[in-house]
This record gives structure tokens, C-alpha cells and sequence, in this order.
């Protein structure tokens, strides 16, 4: 299913694309960087830190044929904290960093235009992360991976110049894949699980003025209904995973700007609990296009 999937995707682009209009382009950098020092004479349990985040979004939009409309989306993120500690003799010294952020996210959406309430959609999505360091024994670059095909209906709820928000439902089959996975025996082996069901996905953007701010939010529910694993499981993997992502950015002055950036997702398979995690930084950012 997922090589049909791929080489329908190819087939399709591949004609259209040498006679689209011009690609629409849109891309921003940004880099925060957080730092605390404190003086040896510093009454007090503080220590210094250091915490650095480098991010970037970026969009290619392109209409292939007047009924057919492409928008590939780019997330990147890597960021560290580096923090002082005591040893036993008093002296300070620095630890050797901890991720703080670590982010790979491709999609790209195929939409066919009809001009109907809702258009029918066909995607493909690649999330991974730069450094996995799950295994203590042995550093993987760009693992693990999950891959996500999804084909559905698509409705545009808002479209102006300040605000987007489009919502989309339809099934998807989603494969995780693990690379050198350290095995019972010793070994190790590439360890691949796929499932399928149904997904939500909404997209909301609002730009600001006068203030050079804007506010994106996209919420993901995905509801698995089968897994190639579902006989060696528990019943955790039936229940729906969700991921909330919430930015909200604006510039204070020239390439001087802030972010807030909030974060909420539930896996079950991974931990019972809610997970979230908020991040509020100043520093500089650049847009490209």
C-alpha cells in the first residue's frame, strides 16, 4: 500500500510540475539563546546554564493545474541546554549537554479543487529527529521514523488576508520505523510496526497588525483501528493519539523577536499521562521569502 502510494504521488507530480504556475515560497530562521551566570562569591544554590534553540518553517505552495494544488510544509528544530554542576571537590565544571529540542517534520498535501463544499486530498508526511539517544550503547542520526499517508476530504473554513483555518478527515496508514534496534539476543535489527485508521487534522494561521505578529495552531487526532503488532500489545495502541502545536511569534525590532511556542500531545503506547511542554524565547529571526 505504501509503495502505491508513493509512486501514484511521483506519477502525478512529475507531468504537472513542468507546467504549473510559479512555486510560492515562504520561509523564516530564528535563533533564541537563554544564559545564566553567577559569581563564585554568589550566596546561593544557582548555577549557570545555557540554553539554545535554532528553528525553522518553511512553505512551498504551488497550483500544478487549475484543479490541482500542491503545499509542501518544513519544520525544523534543534536546540540544547548546557548546565553547571559541583563535583565532590567543590570545583564547577559543566555537564555535557541535554536535547532540549529536536524536530524533522515533512508534509506535503496534494489537493484536487472541484469547487465543491469539501475537495478530496491525498498527503504524505516524514517526521524523525536529528539525534536519538534512547540507546545508551550506540548514537542514530535521523531515527526513528514515522511515515504517514493520508487520503481524505478537505474544507476551507476561513480564507483572508489575515487568517487561514482549513480542516481535513480521512484514513491514513502510518509506519514506524527503528533502526538498529538492540534486540533480546545481543543484535541488532531495523524494527518496523504499521497501523491505520482515521485522522483529523486542523490548520489555523491569524497575522496581527499593526503589530508584526502571528499566531499559527494545528491540532492532530488519530484514531488507529489496526496494527500489524496488535496480537504482541497490550491494549494501549487502541486508544486515539493526539498532538497540539501552538506558536505564537512577533517582532519587537528589526531581526529582534520573541516567541511562545506550547505544545500538547497524548500517546498512550508511549505514556499514560498528557505530555506538554512550553518554550518562551527572545532572540533573532530572519524570513528568507
Amino acid at each position: 500500500m505504501k509503495s502505491l502510494f508513493i509512486y501514484l504521488f511521483i506519477i502525478i507530480l512529475i507531468p504537472v510540475a513542468l507546467t504549473a504556475e510559479d512555486w510560492k515560497f515562504s520561509s523564516d530562521m530564528s535563533l533564541s539563546l537563554t544564559q545564566s551566570a553567577y559569581s563564585d562569591s554568589w550566596q546561593g544554590t544557582e548555577l549557570s546554564s545555557i540554553t539554545w534553540l535554532a528553528a525553522s518553517n518553511s512553505t512551498a505552495e504551488k497550483q500544478l493545474k487549475p484543479w490541482l494544488n500542491n503545499k509542501s510544509t518544513l519544520k525544523l528544530g534543534f536546540g540544547q541546554t548546557h548546565l553547571q554542576k559541583i563535583n565532590a571537590s567543590g570545583d564547577k565544571y559543566w555537564e555535557q549537554p541535554d536535547k532540549s529540542t529536536d524536530k524533522i517534520d515533512l508534509e506535503s498535501v496534494l489537493r484536487i479543487n472541484t469547487g465543491g463544499w469539501v475537495d478530496p486530498f491525498i498527503a504524505g508526511r516524514w517526521e524523525s529527529q536529528f539525534i536519538d539517544k534512547s540507546d545508551a550503547a550506540k548514537l542514530r542520526v535521523i531515527n526513528p521514523m514515522l511515515l504517514t499517508e493520508t487520503a481524505g476530504i478537505i474544507r476551507t473554513l476561513i480564507q483572508n488576508d489575515k487568517t487561514t483555518f482549513n480542516a481535513r478527515l480521512g484514513g491514513a496508514f502510518r509506519e514506524f520505523i527503528d533502526r538498529d534496534a538492540l534486540q533480546t539476543a545481543g543484535d541488532r535489527k531495523t524494527e518496523t510496526t504499521t497501523d491505520g485508521g482515521i485522522e483529523m487534522v486542523s490548520e489555523f494561521k491569524h497575522g496581527f497588525s499593526p503589530v508584526d505578529a502571528n499566531f499559527k495552531s494545528r491540532l492532530q487526532v488519530y484514531q488507529a483501528l489496526i496494527n500489524s503488532k496488535s496480537d504482541d500489545l497490550n491494549e494501549d495502541w487502541k486508544s486515539p493519539d493526539m498532538v497540539w502545536e501552538n506558536v505564537l511569534t512577533g517582532k519587537v525590532w528589526g531581526i529582534v523577536s520573541a516567541s511562545l511556542t506550547f505544545e500538547a500531545r497524548y500517546e498512550k503506547e508511549a505514556v499514560h499521562e498528557l505530555q506538554w511542554k512550553q518554550i518562551l524565547g527572545l532572540g533573532v529571526s530572519y524570513s528568507l521569502f
